[in-house]
């Protein structure tokens, strides 16, 4: 019998589970959006509520590692490996897009803002998923994707019918497109990263902490320009969950991507995001949901449906993920390249 070490495997979701743990991500995100909106106006600044979100869910990351020793074994591992430097940088993209949010939705509105960081997260879910980026490798372009995608941006844009926009702006809408799919991106970077590391906690770590360094340097300039000036911070504890819920995201996401791949990952987040959003509006109002956010939901489940049909007839995808040279997936392996 060899005396090799057995080799840490990922774990294996099914696509089942998979949908589901992105739907979660994507109800923590709408709660995420409620807490923080409230939270921004108490403190008189979003990107203000952004780092206090954010510096929430990298402490409680840092807890969770002082308390779990495979995680700390998972950041010890990370750093052993010699990966690349771009590996790293998936919470970049999650400060940008906070920035973003922060700077462009009082500007030209929610509905803009939506739709277009929508198209940008389906545009850049299907480019990252044919250039094999993400930890599924190559998921070719069908008809069925595209479809997909044409869904839930009409989705999105049924739900966000009659929201004020401001068309002056209209110079922000490529941005505001172009965050949008650097949270494609995103995800694929954090499954890249947590492929190699096979610790969601840790890979979570790594990108709260990496979004959280770059929206304190962020604040800091806004702080010393004199754009903005703390309030007074509230007393209410539930207004300070963003950042657990930001935790949420994170791991659910890392955990299902390599079954989903980037796009359909995108797909299941709207799906909950939508289905979590209606959840919140009659527990809140007490009413029925409107024709529009229901219409929505249910186009959303159309393209998850109609994107799961591409993934059956072809039998070619998904690939397995191309090896990075210089990079193995575990101690035990041998360097590739």
């Amino acid at each position: 019998m060899s005396n090799k070490v057995a080799q840490k495997r990922p774990l294996h979701v099914p696509v089942w589970l998979a949908f589901c743990l992105a739907m979660t991500g994507g109800a923590s995100a709408a709660i995420q959006a409620v807490v923080n909106g409230e939270l921004g106006e108490a403190l008189g600044s979003a990107l203000s509520a952004g780092v206090v979100s954010n510096s929430v869910g990298t402490f409680v990351f840092l807890i969770a590692m002082c308390c779990v020793p495979s995680m700390r074994a998972g950041f010890v591992r990370t750093f052993r490996q010699g990966l690349p430097w771009w590996m790293f940088c998936g919470g970049l993209f999650g400060a940008a897009f906070a920035f973003m949010g922060a700077y462009a939705t009082p500007l030209v509105g929610i509905a803009i803002f939506t739709i277009g960081h929508v198209c940008g997260n389906t545009l850049g879910g299907l480019g990252t998923d044919s250039v094999g980026l993400g930890p599924s490798g190559r998921i070719r372009l069908t008809g069925f994707r595209f479809v997909g995608a044409a869904l839930a941006v009409a989705a999105v844009s049924v739900t966000q019918l009659g929201h004020a926009t401001d068309t002056q702006q209209w110079w922000l809408a490529p941005l505001i497109v172009a965050v949008g799919a650097g949270v494609a991106v995103q995800g694929a970077l954090n499954g890249r990263l947590n492929d190699s590391v096979h610790s969601p906690m840790s890979t979570g770590f790594i990108n709260f902490l990496v979004g959280t360094i770059v929206l304190y340097a962020v604040m800091s300039g806004v702080l010393l320009g004199g754009q903005v000036s703390l309030g007074t911070f509230p007393s209410q504890p539930w207004l300070y969950v963003g950042g657990i819920c930001g935790a949420i995201v994170v791991l659910t996401t890392l955990l299902a991507v390599k079954s989903l791949g980037v796009f359909r990952l995108g797909l299941g987040v709207l799906t909950g995001q939508l289905s979590g959003a209606l959840v919140l509006d009659v527990v809140a109002t007490g009413t029925w949901p409107s024709l529009q956010m229901a219409l929505g939901v249910a186009l959303t489940v159309a393209a998850v449906l109609v994107a799961s049909m591409s993934g059956r007839r072809d039998k070619g995808m998904p690939v397995e993920a191309e090896p990075i040279v210089g990079v193995h997936n575990s101690p035990d392996d041998p360097p590739r390249g």
